[in-house]
């Protein structure tokens, strides 16, 4: 008798290869993968600038369709909403203006990086009689 323990049976597994023509590995840096993982600000600043405008447009319709208020403060209420949303929605559509390429351009520049032909080797996959099929 031997002191060995019986090994376990591992069962066969079919492994299918499939080829993908071509396989290109770009290497990216932690600021680059957390700018296309969370996405540019830019979509956040478009929504908050496209709110902010219709408040002060919606506003100014009000104010200068309805009657005049016999109240200066409610006036004075109405015409700062006004201002402060028109003012916040056009600094907030400036602002997505100019970061909307952000990622693209990370992008962009992660592909550019790419090395046009680094010298690899075509390998070819094993093929099983297994996975063979008449």
């Amino acid at each position: 008798m031997s002191d060995q323990q019986p090994q376990e049976l591992i069962p066969a597994v079919n492994i299918n290869y499939v080829g993908i023509g071509q396989l290109t590995v770009f290497f990216v840096s932690e600021d680059e993968l957390r700018l296309i993982e969370t996405g540019s600000p830019a979509a956040a600043c478009l929504n908050l600038g496209i709110a902010f405008s219709s408040i002060g447009i919606g506003s100014l319709t009000s104010l200068l369709l309805s009657d005049p208020s016999k109240s200066l403060y409610k006036f004075a209420v109405g015409v700062i909403i006004t201002v402060v949303s028109i003012i916040a929605g056009i600094a907030l559509l400036v602002i997505w203006s100019r970061l909307r390429k952000q990622a693209s351009e990370t992008i962009s520049r992660i592909r550019s990086r790419a090395i046009a032909n680094a010298g690899g080797q075509v390998m070819e996959a094993p093929v099983s009689d297994n996975l063979r099929k008449p």
